[in-house]
């Protein structure tokens, strides 16, 4: 952009022609993913227009690297094992409790007597492997490797490395987020105690109301859609189709801005509107850059709105993510996840990626991208700010159906691209992060089908009775249950524990990450979804069309049950009833105990429960349909499963 608009004149650009660059030194560029280069022609930006202004104070020092006094050693964060040495000889002993656990399981269940219908004993074999087996043995070798970095002051850092002008933005989308947060959002970014520009960055449209009222606390306004201020090439220029300046996406409004004001700019935090920062946030974060490899410092992205019970289950969900497993990553490869919620940058590194990255996932990506390139990042596992998870089931279901979409894309579309320049540690990270959603929750389908599939088929998938399944499953499932517990001390936020919340919202998800991987492998593209904040409506009954597939997951089995029953007067396969009306139950928790929050925390207090009770009719009777069904087949399989159970 021209200076003139750089500095906020309302200055427009000639029609039809791109915006030009600034005169002086440009060292830097923001370059087009590769992926995005095959374009269509016209969609493709000119070379110039991809270019963002290398920042100023980036020429380096003579005979040092840049920013750096002369002859100066570089700084190096150091980092420190998480575990005292009492936590190292307990974990010695859990470790060794879980490989007992492991092999006395295994060693049972793969002996060739056991085999059943061999397709289903392998597909069975495989699903409860990775569900029972590999996700906790992971997890174990990250909680092995947990570091914490050893501080660096803010103070050595200005003077070791070329930290100049700080700048902290936040974006919005009018209509998608009540002004009562926005307000929120930009005095607390003005109230950081560390010297820095606040910025907010308005999507969509322009609006002057957020305008004046930044410009009332302090805060820089920026919009890609002001034509007042940039003219209309220059919005037509920063909303493409394709990246780096894609429309209606958080990519494109971050690189706009980083177009016309990156340069500006050493350093950068982004926060989510909703992500209220501590006023030393800063100063939490910024030293750790005096280590020329560290571009980014991520910290744990948590919730505080727990008056709502998905945001509560969705923390609960991440316990584990935003302590030991963030903590792991960052001992195991100095690779912590980028998480999108609030994150600090190296201004020029982001530049020579070419921006924030065209995905939902931009944050994953951006780590991806980051790390392709050699460079390190830093978690401090420290809560200097909170957010707000999802406020309503169907919020939730939709965040994991577009967090499920951009990772298995991710791994499908950019992962076999860049594998190769990963460390063997980062690819081992990586692989294992990426293939969690598809692994997941295919083993999960697994789970709950080859069970129907053995009941239709009357055959046994492993020929074993099943007080021995039991006997032989329980130390594996104790072990698990004995480390996660154990771990609590490094779970974020501290003090919380898994409840019902959790679980059932756990038991949700797989359906709609399954729903995301079909959708990524047929290729059905999916628009940027923008979570509502603080402008729900008003309430009412729980759509049907969020429990229809729930719905469906506890007539199937069902169903199964009386195929079952009514093909067959006994068989080898009796003993699968147990299971088909487990999962029946399972999904029938799962919408019941969706309703009962939607009932009891419905908005308004005040209103009779009689009212609400008549809101949620047809959910209602739909969950009493389904019960009287669960019940009535229960009883119907109760002999010929009592049979099969008590067998010798």
């Amino acid at each position: 952009m021209p200076s003139s608009l750089r500095d906020g004149a309302p200055t427009p650009l000639p029609a039809g022609s791109p915006p030009p660059l600034p005169a002086g030194d440009r060292v830097g560029q923001l370059t087009v993913p590769l992926q995005y280069r095959s374009a269509p022609p016209q969609y493709r930006l000119a070379p110039a227009e991809y270019r963002s202004p290398a920042p100023e104070y980036r020429s380096p020092a003579p005979g040092g690297r840049p920013g750096a006094p002369a002859g100066q050693p570089a700084v190096r964060v150091r980092a420190v094992a998480a575990m005292s040495r009492r936590q190292r000889r307990q974990y010695l002993l859990i470790v060794t409790a879980w490989l007992a656990a492991v092999i006395f399981f295994w060693q049972w269940w793969l002996r060739p007597g056991n085999i059943g219908s061999l397709p289903l004993f392998v597909l069975m074999s495989f699903s409860f492997c990775y569900v029972g087996t590999f996700l906790a043995s992971m997890y174990l070798v990250f909680v092995k490797n947990m570091r914490r970095p050893v501080p660096i002051p803010v103070r050595r850092a200005e003077r070791a490395a070329p930290i100049g002008r700080v700048a902290v933005i936040s974006l919005t989308v009018p209509g998608s987020e009540s002004l009562e947060i926005v307000r929120r959002q930009l005095v607390s970014m003005s109230r950081i105690s560390y010297p820095h520009d606040s910025w907010i960055l308005v999507d969509k449209v322009s609006s002057p109301e957020i305008e004046e009222l930044a410009r009332s606390v302090g805060v820089r306004y920026f919009s890609r859609h002001d034509e007042a201020r940039w003219g209309t090439s220059g919005v037509a220029a920063w909303n493409r189709r394709f990246p780096p300046f894609q429309r209606r996406t958080k990519a494109g409004n971050v690189n706009s801005w980083l177009d016309a004001h990156g340069h500006r700019y050493t350093h950068f935090t982004q926060l989510d509107i909703d992500h209220i920062p501590n006023p030393d946030y800063l100063d939490r974060v910024l030293g750790y850059f005096a280590d020329p490899k560290v571009k980014w410092v991520q910290a744990p992205s948590v919730y505080g709105n727990f008056e709502h019970w998905t945001a509560r289950g969705a923390a609960e969900q991440e316990l584990g993510l935003q302590g030991p497993l963030q903590m792991g990553f960052y001992g195991f490869s100095r690779t912590p996840f980028i998480i999108g919620s609030h994150c600090t940058y190296d201004t020029a590194a982001i530049q020579e990626i070419g921006g924030f990255q065209p995905t939902r996932a931009e944050d994953h990506l951006d780590t991806v991208c980051l790390a392709a390139r050699g460079y390190q990042g830093v978690f401090v596992p420290d809560v200097i700010a909170v957010g707000d998870g999802p406020e309503t089931f169907e919020t939730y279901l939709s965040q994991q159906f577009a967090w499920a979409y951009s990772m298995i894309e991710v791994l499908l579309r950019h992962t076999p691209r860049l594998l190769r320049r990963y460390r063997p540690r980062q690819a081992v990270q990586f692989l294992f992060a990426q293939t969690w959603y598809t692994l997941w929750c295919l083993s999960m389908l697994a789970l709950f089908a080859l069970p129907l599939a053995a009941l239709c088929l009357n055959t046994r998938i492993a020929r074993i009775h099943y007080l021995d399944f039991v006997g032989h499953s329980l130390p594996l499932s104790a072990v698990a249950a004995g480390i996660w517990l154990w771990s609590r001390p490094w779970h974020v936020p501290s003090g919380m524990r898994l409840t019902w919340r959790g679980m059932v919202l756990h038991a949700a998800r797989w359906v709609v990450v399954l729903s995301a991987l079909v959708q990524v492998v047929l290729r059905v593209k999916k628009p940027y979804m923008i979570t509502k904040k603080g402008v729900g409506d008003d309430a009412g009954a729980l759509s049907l069309r969020l429990v229809v597939p729930y719905v469906a997951l506890v007539l199937l089995p069902l169903v199964t049950c009386w195929f079952h029953l009514l093909s067959y007067d006994s068989g080898p396969a009796a003993g699968y009833l147990l299971f088909a009306l487990q999962d029946a139950l399972v999904f029938l928790l799962v919408v019941a105990f969706v309703l009962a929050q939607e009932i009891r925390l419905a908005p308004g207090d005040e209103t009779p429960l009689a009212r609400r009770l008549r809101r949620q009719r047809r959910p209602l009777l739909t969950t009493g349909v389904l019960a009287v069904a669960t019940a009535v087949t229960a009883a119907a399989c109760a002999q010929p499963l009592w049979a099969a159970v008590t067998a010798v």
